[in-house]
């Protein structure tokens, strides 16, 4: 579970986020996020479940100050995520159901791209990446190209990846969705006890109840456009709890199904 109790400092705020898009023919507006509003603890694990066309991805996207919101606010650490974006380079990093390596590049160059970009000298970045690979489980692999690995390994690069630049907050899109049951469960543990030792914030979007359960310390449910509708606390240990899990998953595919719709034209 979590680190993060009741007493960590705020680390996210999402306040009254609305996001609408309108298309180039048409005219047509379209409400991906509305009136969304919680906030995450420093040293949070937090878990968004929603159907497809939730607007979890885009609320992803406005996260990480790569859209604009049509209203409300998202503030990190008080600052706009814009802001922090652009002057806290590789403190925020997202993992996503893709590994999008580079084909040309070895593992550890790979891994050491967020630390290239951040203007890290050769030697500290190789050293830095090489020592992420063998955390992940990737010893012996640092000079494999991405074709040489399983879809499990590349994934293990670029959890590597994510990791290397220290960041304070790790986004996870649907991060272990494209691989079969066994690497999935084997990356989810491994990954787990990363996060616990770097003490960060993570937020992840996933389709899996199972998942949410076994990762998050907390799980929203969204509707759709996006909107928190039913929140969970995960006790430690419950996911454990057999009788507790089915319960807990049967309630939140209720909210998901009672909640979720395709996005509407907006009022």
């Amino acid at each position: 579970m979590s680190p993060a109790s009741g007493t960590a400092p705020e680390k996210i705020r999402v306040r009254g986020v609305r996001k609408l898009f309108q298309q180039k023919q048409g005219g047509r507006v379209t409400e991906a996020i509305r009136d969304l509003s919680f906030s995450v603890a420093e040293g949070e694990y937090l878990a968004i479940v929603g159907e497809t066309g939730a607007g979890k991805s885009v609320f992803f996207d406005c996260l990480l100050g790569l859209k604009d919101v049509s209203a409300g606010e998202i503030l990190i650490d008080g600052t706009p995520a814009e802001r922090f974006r652009r002057n806290r380079i590789g403190k925020m990093t997202r993992i996503f159901q893709e590994d999008r390596l580079l084909p040309w590049r070895t593992a550890t160059d790979n891994a050491a791209m967020g630390l290239e970009i951040q203007g890290v000298a050769t030697a500290r970045r190789v050293e830095t990446a090489q020592r992420w690979l063998h955390a992940v489980g990737l010893a012996g692999f640092e000079q494999a190209f991405p074709n040489e690995l399983s879809g499990g390994m590349r994934q293990r690069v670029n959890i590597a990846r994510a990791f290397a630049t220290g960041p304070d907050i790790l986004l996870m899109d649907e991060a272990f969705s494209g691989l079969d049951e066994v690497t999935s469960m084997r990356l989810r543990q491994d990954f787990l006890a990363l996060a616990h030792q770097q003490r960060m914030t993570f937020l992840m979007i996933t389709h899996s109840i199972d998942e949410a359960l076994v990762l998050g310390s907390r799980i929203l449910v969204f509707g759709a456009p996006a909107q928190v509708v039913h929140e969970v606390r995960v006790p430690p240990g419950a996911a454990h709890d057999q009788a507790w899990v089915d319960a807990t998953k049967a309630d939140i595919k209720r909210w998901i199904s009672e909640h979720g719709r395709m996005t509407r034209n907006a009022d």
